[in-house]
């Protein structure tokens, strides 16, 4: 089983797909990887990888497209991720929300309403 192959079993086809794998660099690929592996070496599938829906509150609120809502904790964390806008794919782990194309890292919180 190659990388893509077991990447691909673990996210489900549609997700890898969106992915758009061979398109990405190595350093993205990387980033990617390093989030679901931290999880699993945690014995927890705790990375997610999704789509923001959109951003509010000049970057201090961001809804992805699984209906989870983060709030950055800092007003640099704000401003990159305001920049982000809508419909940036993210990795999202302990906390950290990391951009994938250019890759960036902000600190947030899970927002619980």
């Amino acid at each position: 089983m190659t990388q893509n192959d077991a990447l691909a079993s673990f996210l489900g086809p549609e997700l890898f797909e969106r992915l758009d794998w061979g398109r990405l660099t190595h350093a993205q690929r990387d980033a990617i990887l390093s989030v679901f592996r931290v999880g699993l070496g945690a014995g927890a599938q705790s990375g997610v990888v999704s789509t923001i829906d959109c951003v509010l509150a000049a970057g201090r609120v961001v809804i992805c497209e699984d209906g989870t809502r983060w709030a950055a904790c800092e007003n640099d964390d704000a401003e990159l991720i305001e920049d982000w806008g809508a419909g940036a794919m993210v990795a999202i782990h302990r906390q950290l929300i990391y951009r994938l194309d250019p890759y960036q890292a902000a600190e947030v919180e899970l927002l619980r309403l």
